[in-house]
């Protein structure tokens, strides 16, 4: 479980936003289900396993992903769009998902629409 988190973390933090949103709201459930992944919460220098995490193994059992934290999180906490923002900042913390208007699959839905829908206002300055 702690692998396939630390897997979504990191496909997160570089897709759009969108996409990462829904993802962070997923993490945010596995954590919520499964306790012992909130070490992974913690520092690095708090980390009791030893070894290094390897993403790239076809096993993701043996990928060690308790040998490091979940730093991408604070990362996200970071970024430009307000809603990875809060989604991150709640993940970190460890506040409950407020189901349904939390739900990952309603959060995809209406990122995409507001992703369809974007404009960005500017104003053309021609120099002289």
């Amino acid at each position: 479980i702690a692998a396939f988190l630390k897997q979504i973390l990191t496909v997160a933090m570089h897709a759009p936003e969108y996409t990462s949103v829904p993802m962070i709201a997923m993490a945010r459930q596995i954590l919520q289900r499964y306790p012992s992944a909130h070490q992974m919460l913690e520092s690095e220098s708090d980390v009791v396993t030893s070894g290094q995490y390897t993403p790239d193994v076809k096993d993701p059992e043996f990928s060690n992903p308790f040998s490091t934290s979940a730093w991408e999180i604070a990362n996200l906490k970071f970024q430009l769009h307000p809603a990875v923002q809060d989604q991150a900042e709640n993940a970190g913390t460890l506040k409950l998902l407020q189901m349904p208007a939390e739900a990952p699959s309603r959060l995809l839905s209406e990122m995409k629409e507001d992703a369809d829908n974007i404009y960005i206002k500017f104003r053309r300055v021609n120099k002289r």
